[in-house]
C-alpha cells in the first residue's frame, strides 16, 4: 500500500475545505485535500450542459454589507481579476398561471394573484390571530410560517416547498429552519399583500435584493482557488477516508481509497468539512455515523435542464420560480438567461428535483411531463442533467448526534475538527463558509471537536 506523510489532511474541497487549504499553505503547512467527487465547490458549483453554462442550486454571493462587497472583490481580484456582476434577485412562485414574488412585493402581490386568493389569504391571518390574541410559540416551521402570514398562504405558497424539497412534514422541522430563509413580515405588511391599500405600496426595505455574481457561475471562484493552490496541495479526486486511526506518536494514519487503490496518509491534523457520518464510522463509531444520517434525511439535487422556445413574458425578469402545481415534481426551476452572467440564452431552464441521497430516476421523462403541466403546449427540448450530491439535509434534526460527535472527537485527543456546512451542521451562505474554514485552520495544533455550530445566522444579512 502506497503511503505519503502532510501536516494536514482536509476532507471535502467545497468553500469551506478549499479556504482551509488555502489558509493552511500560506501559514507554511504541507496540505491534502480529499474530494470524492471530480471537482471542486461543491454544492457551489458550476457546469456546462449542452454547451450552456449553468449553476447547481442558484448559488448568489450576498452583497448587502460593505463587508460582504469587500469579501468578494478581494477575493475575485486575487484570483485575477474575475468579473462582477451587481444582479438583482427575483425568485417568484409559480402557482396555476401566475407568478408571486418571493420575498413578497405588495404591489405585485396585488397585480398578480386572483382577488378570491387574496382575501383567503387576509381572512386566514386574521382569524388565526383572534384565536389566539396573546401569540402562539413558534416551535416548528408550520408554526413559523402560520403565526406570520396565517394558514392559507402558509400551506398555498410555503408548506409545499418544505415537503417537496425535503420530503419532510413542515410540522416535522424546527421553527429555526424557517429564520434562516424566510421574511419575517410585520402583521400590517402580510395584510396588505393580501388587501392593499389603494396606490402603490413602497417595497419592504429589509429585503436584500441585490447580489455579486461572477461572469461564467460562481463555480469559477472556487476552480480559480483550486487553480491558484495549485500543485502545492496534493489532491486525492474520486477518493474516501475509511479509516482514521490516532498513532501512539500523536499523529493520524489515514486509509484514504480512491483510483488507484488504497493510500496510507500520515497527518497531524485533520479539517473534515463532508458528512459527519462519513468521518464518524471512519473513526469506528459506527452507530453514532447510522444516527447521524438518520438524523439528517440526506437530499440529492438533481437538476434537469430544458430548453423552452417560447417562454411566458411573466416569467421574464424571474432568476427562479418556485413550482407548486398539481403532479408538478420539480420544487422549482433556475432561469438561467436571467442570471446575465452565464452563457445561456433565455429559455434555458433547469428544473430541482431532490431525492433521497443515491436515489435515480427518470430526470428526462418527469421533466418534460412537468413542462408539459407548466407550459401546454409549448415546445420544449430536454438538454442533460447535473446532479448535486447531499444538496439538502434537516441539519437542525442532528443537532443532538453532532454534540455526541462533538464529545467523541474531544475525546479522541489532539488534532481533529468537523466543520463546515456539512461538518457542522448548518446553513451558511458562502462568505460565511470561507471564514469558517479560515478560522478551522488557524485553530490551534491541539484543537478537536465540532466547529461553526455558532455561525448558525440569519440567511440573509440585512443592511444596519
Amino acid at each position: 500500500m502506497a503511503s505519503h506523510t502532510v501536516d494536514v489532511l482536509i476532507i471535502g474541497a467545497g468553500p469551506t475545505g478549499l479556504t482551509a487549504a488555502d489558509a493552511c499553505v500560506a501559514a507554511g503547512a504541507s496540505v491534502a485535500v480529499v474530494e470524492c467527487t471530480t471537482h471542486v465547490g461543491g454544492l457551489a458549483r458550476s457546469a456546462s450542459v449542452a454547451g450552456n453554462e449553468i449553476d447547481l442550486g442558484g448559488h448568489r454571493l450576498l452583497s448587502a454589507t460593505p463587508n460582504q462587497r469587500r469579501t468578494w472583490m478581494e477575493f475575485a481580484r486575487r484570483l485575477g481579476g474575475v468579473p462582477m456582476t451587481d444582479i438583482g434577485r427575483r425568485s417568484g412562485i409559480l402557482r396555476d398561471g401566475y407568478v408571486v414574488a418571493y420575498p413578497f412585493d405588495t404591489q405585485q402581490f396585488r397585480d398578480s394573484v386572483p382577488w378570491p386568493v387574496r382575501a383567503r389569504g387576509a381572512a386566514s391571518l386574521v382569524a388565526w390571530k383572534l384565536r389566539a390574541p396573546t401569540g402562539r410559540e413558534d416551535h416548528t416551521l408550520d408554526d413559523w410560517v402560520k403565526n406570520r402570514y396565517g394558514p392559507f398562504l402558509a400551506e398555498t405558497f410555503m408548506a409545499p416547498h418544505a415537503r417537496k424539497v425535503f420530503g419532510v412534514d413542515p410540522k416535522e422541522i424546527p421553527a429555526g429552519w424557517a429564520a434562516q430563509r424566510i421574511l419575517s413580515p410585520a402583521f400590517g405588511s402580510v395584510m396588505a399583500m393580501a388587501l392593499p391599500r389603494p396606490g402603490r405600496s413602497p417595497r419592504p426595505v429589509d429585503v436584500v435584493d441585490r447580489f455579486f455574481y461572477p461572469q461564467g457561475g460562481v463555480g469559477v471562484l472556487w476552480s480559480g482557488l483550486a487553480g491558484l493552490l495549485g500543485n502545492r496541495v496534493d489532491w486525492l479526486f474520486e477518493s474516501r477516508v475509511t479509516s482514521i486511526v490516532k498513532q501512539a506518536d500523536g499523529r493520524f494514519a489515514v486509509t484514504v481509497s480512491g483510483p488507484g487503490g488504497d493510500l496510507t496518509l500520515s497527518c497531524g491534523r485533520i479539517i473534515s468539512t463532508g458528512r459527519p457520518e462519513d468521518l464518524t464510522m471512519s473513526l469506528g463509531l459506527d452507530d453514532l455515523g447510522g444516527a447521524i444520517a438518520e438524523r439528517s434525511g440526506r437530499r440529492d439535487l438533481i437538476v434537469g435542464v430544458v430548453h423552452v422556445r417560447d417562454c411566458p413574458d411573466g416569467w421574464h425578469g424571474y432568476q427562479w420560480l418556485y413550482t407548486h402545481d398539481t403532479g408538478v415534481r420539480a420544487h422549482r426551476f433556475n432561469n438561467y438567461g436571467e442570471w446575465q452572467t452565464l452563457q445561456c440564452p433565455f429559455g434555458v431552464i433547469g428544473l430541482e428535483y431532490t431525492v433521497p441521497t443515491g436515489e435515480t430516476f427518470d430526470v428526462a421523462g418527469t421533466a418534460m411531463k412537468d413542462m408539459s403541466i407548466l407550459l401546454p403546449g409549448g415546445e420544449v427540448e430536454f438538454l442533460g442533467s447535473q446532479v448535486a450530491t447531499d444538496a439538502y439535509a434537516n441539519f437542525d434534526a442532528s443537532a443532538d448526534q453532532l454534540g455526541l460527535l462533538d464529545e467523541a472527537l474531544r475525546g479522541i485527543g489532539d488534532g481533529i475538527i468537523s466543520t463546515g456546512r456539512q461538518g457542522a451542521g448548518i446553513y451558511i451562505n458562502l462568505d460565511q463558509a470561507m471564514r469558517l474554514g479560515a478560522r478551522a485552520a488557524a485553530l490551534p495544533a491541539e484543537h478537536s471537536g465540532v466547529v461553526g455550530r455558532d455561525e448558525y445566522s440569519p440567511y440573509q444579512e440585512k443592511v444596519g
